[in-house]
This record gives C-alpha cells, sequence and structure tokens, in this order.
C-alpha cells in the first residue's frame, strides 16, 4: 500500500491512497482493505511535511501495521486449532 501525504497552504494535512497506479480519496475502509490483503505500508511519500510530522506519522503507521500483525498472528492460531 503506498500513502500519499500533501501539506496544504492552509497547513491541513491531506492523504490519498494509491489503488494499483492511480492515486484516490483516502479512505479507512480501503486501508484497511489493503492492510487485510497485504500487511504492508511502503513507499510512504510525505511530500512536503516537516520532519516531526514524518516522524509522528511513520510512528502512527507502524502501530497501525503492529495491530494486523497480532489479527494475523491470531487468525494463524485459531487455524491451527481447528485443524
Amino acid at each position: 500500500m503506498k500513502l500519499l501525504f500533501n501539506k496544504e497552504d492552509n497547513n491541513d494535512i491531506t492523504v490519498k491512497i494509491q489503488q494499483g497506479t492511480v492515486p484516490v480519496e483516502f479512505t479507512y475502509t480501503e486501508m484497511i482493505k489493503q492492510l487485510l490483503e497485504n500487511n504492508t505500508i511502503d513507499d510512504t511519500d510525505f511530500g512536503n511535511l516537516l520532519d516531526d510530522e514524518k516522524e509522528n506519522l511513520e510512528e502512527m503507521l507502524n502501530k497501525i501495521s503492529a495491530i494486523f500483525d497480532e489479527e494475523e498472528e491470531d487468525g494463524e492460531e485459531t487455524e491451527q486449532a481447528t485443524e
């Protein structure tokens, strides 16, 4: 999954999510769908964000990814228990 961040003139931060080769408006449902399919957030483009903003976003994205890692591990344990 690729996320594209941009800081607007009014200091709002916008984000787009890439579907294939096309960046589209970010939605949480699309992000979750992509994380369930492949739990990787790679090639993130932080655009014109400040270093501390990038660090905060990277930390948040790592925490989100860790949650999906835990879900995958729980799912594997459940599958093995039912076999």
